[in-house]
């Protein structure tokens, strides 16, 4: 159905185009991704928007730490260990990743650029950050989310791309620092977006789902 295709359409766009976005379609596309659902119409999201010299910013002290082999200190905790199921899917998406990109196994050098390209924001020229007051729990997060994908599917129906990062957050401290973010606020996610390079072979590939009879079940129906 045509209402469904921007389901379809939506996918995380690696890199960017050198084409600026407005403040006002910005905007508009942040209006539209606020009438996501929340516990209560809480609304708990607080929301940064990086661009220009912020960015740039930004964007120098990430790769920085990342060329100095800095640890990752996220401050939303990641998984240890995966179940198997998942873990499968995890590793079968990487592999179709690096071929579609026609990187090898043994090519450390591609491989590192490939890296790289995450913690310069994939080239985006907007990031935006998405945070928590500390004192909330998982049903916050689990509004933020919705807000998240509101956020990128409104970005498609505005003719953007976008793409969600654990690895824009692996500095908050650059974030903090930067963008001015309170100590009261947790930083979760960032989502980067732009206009995607459609012939950067980084934009090429397109995960696949599992089919829902895989994840779906059904009972009394």
């Amino acid at each position: 159905m045509e209402e469904e295709k921007i389901f379809f359409e939506r996918h995380t766009t690696r890199k960017y185009l050198d084409k600026p976005v407005s403040k006002g379609l910005l905007t508009e596309v942040l209006t539209a991704a606020t009438r996501a659902p929340s516990w209560a119409n809480s609304q708990p999201w607080e929301i940064y928007v990086a661009s220009g010299k912020k960015l740039e910013e930004l964007r120098r002290a990430y790769l920085q730490s990342f060329e100095n082999h800095e640890p990752h200190t996220q401050e939303l905790s990641t998984p240890k260990v995966w179940p198997e199921n998942i873990d499968n899917r995890i590793k079968k998406s990487f592999a179709e990743s690096f071929k579609s990109m026609g990187i090898v196994r043994d090519d450390e050098a591609a491989r590192y650029k490939n890296w790289k390209n995450n913690y310069q924001f994939f080239g985006a020229p907007v990031a935006i950050f998405l945070c928590l007051d500390h004192s909330l729990t998982d049903w916050s997060l689990f509004d933020l989310g919705m807000f998240a994908n509101s956020l990128m599917l409104a970005a498609k129906a505005h003719g953007l791309d976008s793409a969600p990062a654990a690895s824009s957050v692996s500095y908050p401290h650059h974030i903090r620092n930067v963008l001015d973010i309170p100590d009261n606020q947790k930083i979760i996610v960032g989502i980067m977006i732009g206009y995607a390079d459609p012939e950067h072979p980084y934009n090429q590939y397109v995960s696949s789902r599992v089919p829902i009879e895989e994840v779906v079940h059904f009972r009394g129906i």
